[in-house]
């Protein structure tokens, strides 16, 4: 199955890009993973590469719960200049909490394509590789 080109993490836990980046390795998941800690990092990433019109990420995977800027403000201020440049990036919220609240509201960001419960595992990023190549696939349709 074809790598995912582009991957952007957003999660204050260090610990936890480190295991992701290394099960993403073992999946075979993708080619280049960019990650930060900070919420306001990663917004800072994706206007300069909009700016310097640099590929976007194909994924991103979003954490919830970080501090200054938690990832539904980072939802609110990234559709504020999304615009069309990133219209086939698929966001994906990948928090530890399982509150149906978050679910919900989750729900009610028409750019997030999914909710993943942590722990992340191998099968489940293999099932988004072939989630994201069949979108791929009809969209060129």
């Amino acid at each position: 199955m074809k790598k995912i080109r582009k991957l952007l993490l957003i999660d204050d836990d260090h610990i936890n890009n480190i295991i992701f980046e290394k099960l993403s390795g073992f999946a075979g998941f993708a080619e280049e993973i960019v990650s930060f800690i900070s919420a306001v990092d990663g917004l800072d990433y994706l206007k300069e590469l909009q700016k310097n019109e640099e590929e976007p990420p194909n994924i991103i995977f979003l954490d919830i719960r970080m501090p200054i800027v938690n990832g539904w403000e980072f939802l609110e201020r990234l559709s504020e200049f999304r615009e069309a440049y990133f219209n086939n990036t698929s966001i994906y919220m990948l928090t530890s909490s399982s509150d149906q609240s978050d679910v919900n509201k989750a729900k009610n960001f028409a750019i997030v394509n999914d909710y993943l419960v942590k722990p992340m595992t191998i099968e489940a990023l293999k099932k988004l590789q072939e989630k994201h190549q069949e979108q791929i696939i009809e969209g060129e349709k």
